[in-house]
């Protein structure tokens, strides 16, 4: 017969497996991080920011990573109040690879080692938003504004890297224009109402809660 002081022995011994079991990543996934900070000037000095323009509040739109870093300079016309990326299921193999991919999961995660999801770890890179926030497979930043006119730096990282010619993912011809990863993301954003505006956001925000909604049912 198990005796009492064994029974509290091995629960505990149990809880404190379930435990680590809950902090520790699955090697199955791929981790997926990124982040939202002022004008990389490192790379603004090499060449030139990529530029938004025509992309409305909630437009949805689909991307890979990790992409090329760069910066952006936001000339939508709006100030940005906040970013929603939507990580999608990679669909991508390679059993030549090492390790072997056969369609592995994605999921957010600490990608640069500073024990958080979503800020940089970088001093000379200053986050944008203080709030960055998880759920499923959804990462929303919050809690700041990127003004119309204005440069910022958003890169995605992924552990193990999956970019193009890093090792797993084969690189991409010269010519090809899109160098980015096989991970895929769709993103949109909301905008800061004001009296020019206010439809604008209404209108591109039902849009993207409507495709999302799409999305979400069971064909």
């Amino acid at each position: 017969m198990t005796t009492i002081p064994t029974k509290i022995a091995l629960s505990v011994l149990g809880a404190a497996g379930i435990s680590f079991l809950s902090l520790t990543p699955a090697r199955a996934f791929i981790l997926v991080e990124p982040i939202v900070t002022t004008q990389n000037q490192d790379i603004l000095d090499t060449k030139k920011p990529r530029i938004l323009t025509d992309f409305q509040p909630g437009q949805v739109i689909e991307y890979g990573v990790p992409d090329v870093a760069n910066n952006f300079l936001n000339n939508t016309g709006y100030d940005i109040e906040s970013l929603v990326f939507d990580l999608k299921t990679l669909s991508y193999t390679n059993p030549d690879s090492s390790p072997v991919f056969d369609n592995e999961q994605v999921q957010w995660g600490d990608v640069n080692g500073d024990g958080k999801i979503g800020y940089s770890n970088n001093p000379d890179l200053k986050n944008i938003f203080t709030d960055v926030t998880i759920k499923d497979n959804i990462i929303t930043f919050s809690g700041g504004v990127i003004p119309n006119g204005t440069l910022f730096y958003n890169p995605f990282a992924t552990n193990p890297n999956v970019a193009p010619g890093a090792g797993i993912v084969p690189p991409v011809p010269a010519e090809q224009e899109d160098k980015d990863g096989p991970v895929r993301v769709a993103s949109y954003y909301t905008a800061v109402p004001e009296s020019t505006n206010v439809l604008g956001v209404l209108v591109f925000g039902a849009l993207g809660v409507a495709l999302k909604l799409k999305r979400s049912l069971p064909s």
